[in-house]
């Protein structure tokens, strides 16, 4: 049985080591704010975040608003192909469109995920998910 386990530690070892490098982790955030603006009589909503990824990186901002509307789901997302990555924070105004029905003023509850990729081969996705009130 020691021996079963002296060979899972060493391959273990042994495999850690032959890890890349670039496995490093890549410094990225994002931030949702408390509050996002109705636009369209509540077919849009104008949602607020800030961004943060490592300069040199590329990186792309999925965000998606749901909010119970009368017992029924106003529900919208937006991808944004491409958000600045400079190792500052960045805000970036997020238009979200209901697929649904129209946003209202209120809570809804919002997510956002940033995926962020440095070459090679390194990435790495960073989420917040948070309520958020809905205002004209």
């Amino acid at each position: 049985m020691r021996a079963i386990s002296a060979f899972v530690l060493t391959a273990a070892a042994i495999l850690a080591t032959a890890l890349p490098a670039s496995a490093a982790q890549i410094e990225a955030a994002v931030a949702l704010a408390p509050q996002a603006r109705l636009e369209a009589r509540g077919v849009a909503v104008v949602v607020p975040t800030r961004v943060m990824c490592q300069n040199g990186a590329t990186g792309s901002l999925w965000v998606q608003v749901t909010q119970n509307v009368r017992g029924d789901l106003a529900i919208g997302d937006k991808y944004t192909s491409s958000v600045p990555c400079t190792g500052d924070y960045h805000k970036v105004d997020v238009t979200v469109v209901s697929r649904t029905k129209a946003f209202r003023q209120g809570i809804a509850f919002t997510s956002a995920s940033l995926n962020v990729y440095l070459p090679p081969d390194s990435s790495r996705i960073v989420e917040n998910d948070r309520e958020m009130m809905l205002v004209r």
